[in-house]
């Protein structure tokens, strides 16, 4: 199975309001494995992922959430765009 890590981020205009919320999904790997994602998610550095992501510069790291990839499914998804 993928093993993903989910997030929800928002960015903000000029004036601090949140402007825009969207979704992002890291896949790290496979494993055969059940792996325990509130154990995985733990120590995740939400600078380092932004900086990965270049979106350092339209999100800060406590405007960064992270989800369950079942909660990023059904907000971010594929069939939730349609």
């Amino acid at each position: 199975m993928n093993v993903r890590i989910c997030f929800e981020l928002s960015s903000r205009d000029e004036n601090g309001n949140i402007d825009s919320t969207f979704g992002l999904a890291m896949t790290i790997g496979e494993s055969e494995k059940e792996i325990d994602y509130q154990k995985l998610t733990a120590s995740i550095n939400k600078e380092g992922v932004l900086r990965t992501a270049c979106l350092d510069s339209i999100v800060k790291a406590e405007d960064v959430k992270i989800i369950t990839p079942e909660e990023y499914d059904e907000k971010y998804g594929e069939e939730a765009g349609q």
